[in-house]
């Protein structure tokens, strides 16, 4: 299992491009039949309902009590280059689950490039550049692991009293899809089972 390392301030982009090659090849595969790891949880009592979505190719449990809402999130944009707008990724929420005791909240979609000359990896690579250059003054751990035979990236975002955890992975069809959990802190040490167990149930849906 790769460990996780921290934001080295100069040049995020090469950075995650090395690093992010070398943590995918040195992850042991085994996680896929194995046991729980630092990073999720296979232990059932932490999710709710199943969700199947066709267009994200992906099915998942959202963490338990943690109820769907209305989508009333809005477009999240990164830019790639500030002298060219039009170069950017866009954050697209399908749902959103909220936990009315600790105040967590889970949105869950797809993250579109409108370079169409960025594919396959190199367009994840890009994307996980932007946001750790974005959180470059908070505090910042990035880590890579694998389940179910899926390459997860997760950025842990601690700024000011939440905390943030980004799930980042390529579907079949090489889209980019974002799974953002986040939580007050004081409420951090007892979500955490319920975070785990439900990036656990993070699956391929063919």
């Amino acid at each position: 299992m790769a460990k996780p390392f921290k934001y080295i301030h100069n040049y995020p982009i090469l950075v995650f491009f090395i690093l992010g090659s070398i943590s995918m090849l040195s992850c042991k595969k085994g996680n896929d039949s194995g046991g729980d790891s630092d990073y999720f949880s296979f232990d059932k009592s932490g999710i709710g309902i199943e969700i199947a979505d066709q267009e994200m190719g992906i099915k998942f449990h959202p963490p338990k009590n943690w109820e769907l809402r209305q989508s009333s999130i809005s477009q999240k944009i990164q830019s790639r280059d500030s002298a060219n707008p039009n170069d950017k990724f866009i954050y697209q929420p399908t749902y959103v689950f909220f936990n009315n005791s600790s105040g967590g909240l889970l949105s869950v979609g797809k993250v579109v490039s409108s370079d169409s000359t960025l594919t396959g990896s190199s367009k994840l690579n890009f994307y996980k550049g932007l946001l750790s250059s974005k959180h470059k003054n908070d505090n910042l751990i990035a880590a890579n692991f694998v389940n179910s035979k899926i390459y997860f990236s997760q950025f842990k975002i601690e700024k000011q009293n939440l905390i943030s955890y980004k799930i980042l992975f390529q579907n079949n069809k090489g889209d980019i899809i974002e799974f953002d959990y986040n939580i007050p802190v004081n409420a951090a040490e007892e979500s955490d089972h319920f975070i785990k167990s439900s990036i656990g149930s993070i699956k391929p849906l063919f």
